[in-house]
Order: C-alpha cells, then sequence, then structure tokens
C-alpha cells in the first residue's frame, strides 16, 4: 500500500472519527431565513436543520451550523420569511383537482360568458360525454339572476351538462340532463332539497342541494385513472402554493351499506397507493362522509390512524347548505327571500337519525366534523353536540363544525364550553361580502365570519379554503382574515372590520391551528425540533408588508419532511 493511499485513509477516518464525536449531521439546513416558527417559546429564528423528516434544530445561523457536515444539502433563503406549511382545514382535493380540467365558470362576468364557455366545452366532449365543474357565481351578474337550462339549451341539445355553482349547494342542468335523471314537472322536491321551478311549475335546471343527487346518481363515475390523475394535478397545485397537509372532505357515498369501496374512499386507496411509492407530497387527513362510519368503526379504526402521510377517523355530515344558494338554515327568513329561512340538509331528515349516527360514530372513538352555516343550522349542530357529550361522557374529542359562518351571539359561549373548533375558510368572508347583508340583513352580519369574536372567547380556529369553492393559495385566506377588504373593492377598510385578526394569528389558525383541529399539534403546525419538516420559504415578509400586499405573495420553496417538493425557478 503506497503513502498517498495511506494518507488518504488516515485523513478519511480522522474526518469519520470527528463526525462521530460532534454527532449526526443534517440532512438539510434552511438558513439565512426570517422564520416565524409559531412556538411561543421561540417566536422567530434565522435557521432550521433537518434530520430524516423531522427539525432537529431551531435557532440562529451560527447555532444551526454546528448541524453542517460534508453531505448536508444547504438551501439559503436569502434573508426571506419562512413559516411552518400550511395545513387546509377543509378541501375538497379530488373535486379541486378534476376542476383543473373541467369547464370553469368562476370569473364568466355575465351570461354571455357563461353561455360561450359552456359552448366550447360541448364542442370538446366526446359523444356520450357529460359537461361537468362550473364554480359558476351568478352573483357576479347583473342581474343577478339564476341561469336557466333555457339558456345553454341552444348550445347542448344533445351533450348533457351538469355544473356546479361555486359554493357546491346549486347546480345546474340542461334539459338533456334532465331527462337522464328523469325530472319532469311532477317531480317532488326531496328532503333537505329544492327543484327551482318557473311560474309555470316547470323546472328551470337550477337543482339546490339534495335535489343535485337526482342527477349525480346518473352521471358515469370518473375512471380509476382519472381520478389519480386529477389529485397528481392537484398535488402538484398544492405544492406551488405551500399548502404541506390537507384535510380532505371526501365525497358522498350515496349508500353506506352499497357494495365496493364507494367513491368516499376510492381517493383514499389512490392517497395510500401514492404514499406507498414516495409520490404523496403532501399529507392528508380524510374524512369520509358520517353515513359510513360503521365501515370505519368495524375495524376499530379511531381518531387520526394511519401514518405521517396518511390518516383517517374523522367523518363529514351536513346540516344545511349555502348562503348563496338561499339554503343555508336561519333562525329569521332571508331578506331578500322572505318565503324561505334555509333547508336542514338530507342527513337531518329525520334528526333522530343524525343524532343516532353522531352518538354511535362518537362511542367509536371517531371525529366529527358537521358543515353549519346558518345561524339555526348551527345552533341545532350546538344542541346535538351537546347530547354527544352528555351520553358518551367528556373526553379530548375535539369535535368541528365546518365553516361556521354565521353565528347567533347566544352561541359562541358554547363553541367554547363544548370544545368546538371552527373550522373555517376566510376567504369565504370577502366574496360572500359583496353582497351577504343583502340576504341577512345588517345586524345578523355583525357576528358573520367572526373570526375576533371566536378568538376572543377562547374558541379554536382552524382554517382552510373549501377549494375549489374557493382558491386553494393559503395567501388569499391569510389577506381575507386580516383586511376583510371584499372583492368588488367597495370596502377597502374591510367587511365588518371589528372581525380582523391579526398577520400571526391567521397564520396560526392555517397551521397550528388546523394541526390540533386533526390530532396532530404535537407533530407539525410549529417550527419546532422532534416535529415534521414541513416549511414554507415566501416571497415577501407578509409581517411586514402592507396587508393589502399579502394576496400577491408567493410560495419560493416547499418542504414537505425535509423534502423539497416545489422550488420556482
Amino acid at each position: 500500500m503506497n503513502s498517498k493511499v495511506l494518507v488518504h485513509m488516515f485523513a478519511w477516518s480522522m474526518m469519520a472519527a470527528m463526525s462521530w464525536a460532534q454527532g449526526p449531521q443534517a440532512d438539510l439546513i434552511l438558513t439565512n431565513a426570517k422564520v416565524w416558527t409559531v412556538d411561543k417559546s421561540r417566536p422567530e429564528a434565522e435557521a432550521v436543520a433537518v434530520l430524516g423528516e423531522r427539525i432537529v434544530a431551531v435557532g440562529s445561523r451560527a447555532e444551526v451550523e454546528a448541524w453542517r457536515g460534508p453531505k448536508t444539502r444547504v438551501l439559503d433563503a436569502g434573508g426571506r420569511r419562512v413559516v411552518p406549511g400550511f395545513n387546509d382545514s377543509h378541501v375538497h382535493f379530488l373535486s379541486g383537482g378534476q376542476l383543473l380540467d373541467q369547464v370553469n365558470l368562476k370569473d364568466a362576468a355575465d351570461t354571455k360568458e357563461f353561455v360561450r364557455r359552456i359552448a366550447g366545452a360541448v364542442a370538446k366532449a366526446r359523444p356520450g360525454e357529460w359537461v361537468l365543474g362550473g364554480n359558476w357565481d351568478h352573483e357576479n351578474w347583473t342581474p343577478a339572476e339564476l341561469p336557466t337550462r333555457d339558456m345553454i339549451d341552444p348550445v347542448s341539445p344533445t351533450t348533457p351538462v351538469f355544473v356546479d355553482r361555486y359554493d357546491g349547494h346549486m347546480a345546474l342542468a340542461n334539459s338533456a340532463a334532465l331527462r337522464l335523471a328523469g325530472i319532469t314537472e311532477k317531480t317532488p322536491d326531496p328532503p333537505g332539497g329544492t327543484i327551482v321551478r318557473d311560474a309555470k311549475g316547470r323546472p328551470t335546471g337550477a337543482l339546490k342541494d339534495a335535489a343535485m343527487d337526482l342527477v349525480t346518481r346518473v352521471i358515469p363515475p370518473p375512471s380509476r385513472e382519472q381520478m389519480e390523475s386529477a389529485i397528481r394535478r392537484a398535488l402538484e397545485h398544492a405544492a406551488s402554493l405551500g399548502v404541506t397537509s390537507i384535510q380532505e372532505m371526501t365525497p358522498s357515498l350515496g349508500s353506506a351499506e352499497g357494495e365496493g369501496p364507494g367513491p368516499g374512499y376510492q381517493n383514499i386507496a389512490i392517497y395510500g397507493e401514492l404514499a406507498e411509492k414516495g409520490e404523496l407530497t403532501l399529507r392528508v387527513y380524510a374524512a369520509p362522509p358520517l353515513e359510513s362510519w360503521e365501515r370505519l368503526a368495524k375495524v376499530g379504526l379511531r381518531h387520526g390512524f394511519g401514518s405521517a402521510y396518511l390518516r383517517v377517523g374523522a367523518l363529514k355530515a351536513y346540516a344545511d347548505g349555502s348562503l348563496g344558494s338561499t339554503t343555508a338554515y336561519f333562525f329569521e327568513p332571508y331578506n331578500d327571500a322572505p318565503q324561505t329561512s334555509g333547508l336542514l340538509s338530507a342527513d337531518m331528515h329525520p334528526i333522530t337519525r343524525m343524532r343516532g349516527r353522531m352518538m354511535q360514530a362518537d362511542a367509536a372513538g371517531l371525529q366529527l366534523c358537521i358543515h353549519a352555516i346558518g345561524d339555526r343550522a348551527i345552533s341545532t349542530v350546538l344542541d346535538l353536540f351537546g347530547d354527544v357529550v352528555k351520553g358518551n361522557g367528556e373526553r379530548d374529542r375535539r369535535l368541528r363544525i365546518e365553516h361556521a359562518q354565521h353565528v347567533a351571539p347566544k352561541d359562541f359561549v358554547r363553541f367554547r364550553d363544548l370544545h368546538v373548533i371552527a373550522s373555517m375558510q376566510p376567504y369565504h368572508a370577502i366574496d360572500d361580502g359583496r353582497w351577504a347583508e343583502k340576504r341577512i340583513g345588517p345586524e345578523r352580519i355583525k357576528t358573520t365570519y367572526a373570526f375576533r369574536t371566536f378568538l376572543d372567547d377562547g374558541v379554536r380556529l382552524a382554517f382552510g379554503t373549501d377549494w375549489p369553492v374557493a382558491p386553494l393559495d393559503p395567501m388569499q385566506g391569510i389577506y381575507a382574515a386580516v383586511t376583510r377588504a371584499t372583492l368588488d373593492g367597495k370596502n377597502p377598510q374591510g367587511w365588518v372590520p371589528e372581525q380582523k385578526i391579526s398577520v400571526a394569528e391567521a397564520v396560526e389558525a392555517y397551521t397550528l391551528g388546523s394541526a390540533y383541529a386533526e390530532f396532530q399539534e404535537q407533530e407539525k403546525g410549529s417550527i419546532t425540533p422532534g416535529k415534521l419538516a414541513d416549511l414554507v420559504v415566501l416571497s415577501d415578509d407578509i409581517f411586514s408588508i402592507a396587508p393589502e400586499k399579502i394576496k400577491d405573495v408567493r410560495a419560493e420553496i416547499t418542504i414537505v419532511g425535509g423534502r423539497v417538493v416545489f422550488q420556482r425557478r
């Protein structure tokens, strides 16, 4: 053995010995950063070290540099702001991915553009294929009237069309779709739904809530390949926005007793396969429909069962509809539709069945996530939650009301006393705020999207988007919570400004608050040693720029479990 080889061997052994003496070395160091940790024990830092999937050090550049070794990947944040990865507490991820490739009507400024886009989608459709998607908002139009099948029938004489309103609680079907669904003048309104009719009793094509099911049940389900393609598209989109965790409210099953996995579980199976292959680039907590609770209970699954990437154990149900569709359930009638005060959902018919399902699911250790928007629906769900706690005893169950938009003043204290989480989507406030007052008047809007009141009353907030109802981008939600400036530009100082919260409070609701809502606050939600290394580098410092500029901030780097899943070029 020559002297050069001996020298190299000696040098290598010395380096190895030094490395061993110094302890383990980080796989990744993110340095030269303004780190907002959401950890009150150390709110700000300059650098983060990651070993495997976990954070091992948070501190000054010098402190973290001690973790650097010859194989450590070092990312220079360029002095940019770093926050924990965003956790969307309420999203329809599969639907959002599908809409990326379907007709999108959200920004159709008038009925002419609405019809033109549908005509374009019809022209591209294959024989027998349905035109789906939508996301339309008739409140953008003048006058703000509901679309009808008569508008779109001339451009879709034989192609069935079924396009959702953006809140998901109303849709428009053309005549071809109504024929396939068997909907006629004689079809009665189903429990929890409305078939909108003209003065002669003829269905206009607009269907609200449970009435939508009359059409959806005849639409051919997407193939396994189409679902995976939509999820992959959605994963790419989420990574580009800094979304590192989602809590997916999965599609309705139709029947919990049906054969096969059902659409509420097929997407979970796809997530599982992607996770097994290392291709799942965010963490998923899936909430199938409450009606399927026995499927989870029979095999002993409880809340939060699974891995760091895919977990189940939450269940979703509906108490009412939406404000925009006048199906949110209120104590008093709508100001602009005094003939109605909204609808209780099909899940609530009869309410004794709903109570029974909730009691049994909770007794099995499953988490309840109930959609409620109108004040009477929220109050009714709180009543049901009270029954659950009384019947099954006190424990850490983290009951959730999804949306919690229009709260009766008497019920804030009940949220606190029952330890109910308000799982909210702040973007809805600046969207609905354009027209909500004409629906419910000046008094009821005082406790609408009441972020400040919830926090002041000691209620935990978990923020999300309800994508594709609202954009998946967390910056839009933070902007909405902080400014409450409506999308029409008419409230630059904020719509119901007393309900504004700070940037720090909004970020915490979008990270640690959402993690708490899924029993994961010890695993993620803050940049803390020992937690999963889910981090986002932002283009600008949302804590120092003017609040109105927050909506323009972008994710520059997204890291999930120490792995860079997105880097802007």
